[in-house]
């Protein structure tokens, strides 16, 4: 099964026969067996013609739409999930104070140690002292989660965490011309950080998709609070995977050249013509920074590819998908609710 992405501005979706067609200008860009779809992403001004909509509503297909600048919008969707008796149990489980500290704990030590492993892969000789230094304070920060007594205190581990994690993030960035002086967004001011909020924008879809499909309520979860029009429980279950998904791919297509500087452009500057159909969401001045086309679709393809990497899933003792560990997780969260399992975060080694 295969994610459409549609990212060129002004093109049209439709569905012809057993395909569904990329068109501009009346020229064919892209078409794929309908079949063969499992989901479609949408950015920026991309049209969805009334045959698409009624055939992706008819297949329970999932259409998530994004601005050209990666923020969610929402998503198409045929009907919400019918096991009602899930969602009442997640309501009647996420009353209790103590559930939901020994979930978000597991989320948050989880979160800490894949920080703390990606840090020591990426300093393996030791020559980095300010990471070598970040990869001691994370275990101690780790450890400390067993002993916090309350969600809020939880919380203050994660953003200690994430102030040792990004504040020698630098240090792992080989490339002379791109830099990163800590993690800044809405909007992101520099290429690292469009890079790592973008990632952050497909991940959290990546798990949405699998909280939808496994029936749950995704604004209701165990350490994000609850805000209207916040997937709090997506949220919650995408934290141990934004270092081993997200940060690890920026830092490779980074090192290796694979996204340059001239991938970026700055508004003030100019704006390529890829852009000129783009929706109006922020004035220019507030995204000082922004991809281009072309590295948006590198960046989506390199993200495809990562989420379809296998490495060993130790509570299956297999290697699957880090797509299909997502949706492990998910169940695993759903066994928590159903039949008391401990939550156990997955964790790289």
């Amino acid at each position: 099964m295969a994610i459409l992405y549609v990212t060129e501005q002004g093109a049209s979706l439709t569905k012809r026969g057993g395909r569904l067609m990329v068109e501009k200008s009346g020229r064919t860009l892209n078409w794929v067996h309908a079949f063969k779809v499992q989901q479609v992403v949408l950015m920026g001004a991309v049209n969805l013609s009334p045959g698409a909509v009624a055939f992706l509503l008819q297949e329970g297909i999932d259409t998530v739409f994004l601005s050209i600048y990666g923020k969610y919008r929402g998503r198409l969707i045929s009907q919400f999930g019918k096991n009602v008796e899930l969602r009442r149990r997640q309501f009647d489980k996420l009353a209790d104070p103590d559930f939901r500290l020994q979930v978000a704990q597991s989320i948050v030590g989880g979160k800490l140690l894949n920080c703390r492993v990606l840090l020591r892969r990426q300093n393996q000789e030791g020559i980095s002292e300010p990471v070598t230094q970040a990869v001691h304070q994370l275990r101690v920060l780790a450890r400390q989660t067993q002993a916090c007594g309350a969600v809020d205190s939880l919380m203050g581990l994660e953003g200690a965490g994430a102030a040792a994690y990004f504040g020698c993030f630098k240090h792992l960035i080989r490339v002379p011309e791109i830099s990163f002086d800590g993690r800044n967004r809405r909007p992101p001011r520099d290429p690292v950080n469009v890079l790592l909020s973008f990632g952050y924008t497909l991940l959290l879809n990546a798990v949405q998709t699998q909280v939808y499909v496994a029936g749950l309520d995704p604004y209701l979860g165990c350490l994000h609070s609850m805000e209207y029009g916040r997937p709090s429980l997506v949220l919650d279950l995408m934290e141990e995977f934004r270092p081993v998904i997200v940060d690890a791919l920026v830092l490779s297509l980074v090192n290796r050249r694979m996204i340059r500087s001239t991938d970026f452009f700055r508004p003030e500057e100019r704006e390529p013509a890829a852009f000129d159909f783009a929706e109006t969401e922020l004035a220019r001045e507030k995204y000082p920074i922004v991809l281009k086309q072309a590295g948006i679709k590198k960046f989506i393809t390199q993200f495809e590819a990562r989420l379809n990497q296998k490495v060993l899933y130790l509570p299956r003792g297999q290697r699957l998908s880090y797509r299909d560990i997502i949706l492990e997780q998910v169940r695993l969260f759903i066994r928590c609710l159903s039949k008391d399992e401990p939550y156990l975060p997955f964790i790289i080694r």
